[in-house]
């Protein structure tokens, strides 16, 4: 049981890789990508008091799962023209342009 937690971020990396890569019009992608973050992390929620956690503990943990969910969300955007996934909150990256294809971003 200890090992359950894990779960949801394989889940989770599995399902950004898919999407990243899928020849979907971004805009699906952009839908699809924050409903899979949410569900991941809803998943990460319901999984961790199996894990033996603490219940108190959760007071600490929903705050911060909603501000990875938000900030994931917030900085990753999807490129119109080529469909790439972009992270614009990392370090000398254009936040402006795709690294790919180097249109603008929205």
């Amino acid at each position: 049981m200890e090992y359950l937690g894990i779960i949801p971020f394989v889940g989770f990396a599995v399902a950004f890789v898919f999407i990243s890569n899928a020849e979907w019009k971004p805009t699906v992608k952009r839908k699809v990508f924050r409903r899979t973050i949410i569900l991941s992390s809803l998943s990460l929620l319901v999984v961790m008091p199996l894990t033996s956690l603490e219940i108190e503990l959760l007071v600490f943990v929903i705050p911060v799962l909603a501000a990875m969910t938000f900030i994931i969300i917030r900085y990753t955007k999807f490129c119109e023209w080529c469909g790439a996934a972009v992270q614009t909150n990392q370090p000398f990256v254009d936040k402006e342009r795709c690294p790919k294809c180097g249109t603008a971003l929205k």
